[in-house]
């Protein structure tokens, strides 16, 4: 039986590398008032991602009447923004 070994410093470098490549991009995030977020800034030392509300798209849904908050930030972990990016 061979013993699998994880590389935790590897998995964690791909991990930031990925999260740095979508800068500026959306994605569905349930913490945001609209489920829309942009990622706005990475914090790589504090592991923390600064997210910006963005509009629903969702015409007609709870989330859609929530369009006003479009613009403001909050920040979030970045392991949860990483799985709602890549998961």
């Amino acid at each position: 039986m061979d013993i699998m070994t994880v590389d935790f410093e590897k998995e964690r470098k791909n991990a930031v590398q990925e999260l740095k490549g979508v800068i500026g991009k959306e994605c569905s995030e349930n913490f945001s008032p609209t489920l829309r977020a942009k990622l706005v800034e990475y914090d790589e030392f504090h592991d923390v991602c600064t997210m910006e509300v963005t509009e629903s798209p969702y015409k007609g849904s709870w989330a859609w009447g929530q369009n006003h908050t479009a613009g403001h930030r909050y920040q979030a972990p970045a392991s949860r923004i990483w799985n709602a990016f890549f998961f």
